[in-house]
């Protein structure tokens, strides 16, 4: 086993996010693969031109078919992906080989823990008539739910029903619990869409339909000292994952997102 250095400091994490970023963004050019900054990594680039203060990890999102040749065709000397079909994830992150974190919430009895990392989300078709959006909404979030129990510790000395909980979806196993997110997601093709949505990790499910024609284009904006690409119709998309408010709006600390983590420096 590597053994660990001291632990990165939030400034470290950011660093190493950053150089992950700018070697993705590369190669995606390189390879004429669209991809965009999504999440609070897209609002730190509108309102901040860099990181939020209150953030410290990198999103971004592909097409589906960009996605999918992404994952298959990227890796480098220090930069790996780790694929859905791991099964830790539904979506794809691309770590640093030369650290080691560790979320709070994963077995890691049963994984073995990547790097430091960024979080690769793919955009997928959808009909937006509303009872079809309510219907892989609910998929989505409950097949989500599973996944995140199947990959959580199962031992629990005071409280058996939590245990429990964590069995079932590991008698499920958690690839298979990939494999049906990504049916449900892929269920419309990208291409013949006129809608997409981003699946999340999130209790909410997805933010909702957007045209499709909200990525089409894009153009480039600074986020810490370099310029990446965001989908021309940044602004429509930040309005509906943060609302109308979003270039005054600032979270109080508990709304906060906070990432439960803890990273190291392989010696």
């Amino acid at each position: 086993m590597d053994k660990m250095e001291k632990q990165l400091s939030v400034e470290e994490i950011k660093e190493i996010s950053l150089d992950i970023l700018k070697d993705v963004a590369s190669f995606c050019d390189e390879n004429h693969l669209k991809y965009f900054l999504a999440c609070g990594t897209l609002l730190g680039a509108v309102k901040y031109k860099g990181f939020i203060p209150w953030d410290d990890d990198i999103d971004i999102m592909m097409p589906r078919p960009d996605f999918n040749r992404f994952i298959v065709s990227y890796e480098t000397e220090k930069f790996k992906v780790l694929k859905p079909s791991a099964g830790m994830y539904f979506y794809a992150k691309v770590y640093d080989v030369k650290t080691v974190e560790k979320e709070i919430g994963i077995d890691y009895r049963k994984y073995e823990p990547i790097g430091v990392n960024i979080d690769v989300f793919p955009l997928d078709g959808i009909d937006n008539d509303g009872k079809e959006l309510e219907k892989r909404r609910k998929t989505s979030n409950t097949l989500e739910m599973l996944l995140r129990l199947s990959n959580q510790p199962v031992f629990y000395r005071k409280n058996k029903l939590k245990a429990i909980n964590r069995i079932i979806p590991r008698l499920i196993g958690s690839r298979n619990l990939v494999a049906m997110i990504e049916k449900n997601a892929m269920h419309y093709d990208y291409k013949d869409s006129d809608y997409v949505v981003r699946y999340k990790d999130t209790p909410n499910g997805f933010t909702g339909a957007l045209p499709k024609e909200v990525y089409e284009k894009t153009v480039d904006l600074p986020f810490e000292g370099c310029m990446f690409h965001v989908p021309a119709g940044y602004d429509r998309w930040l309005k509906r994952f943060y609302g109308e408010d979003y270039l005054t709006y600032t979270p109080k600390e508990e709304d906060r997102r906070k990432h439960q983590r803890i990273s190291f420096r392989k010696s």
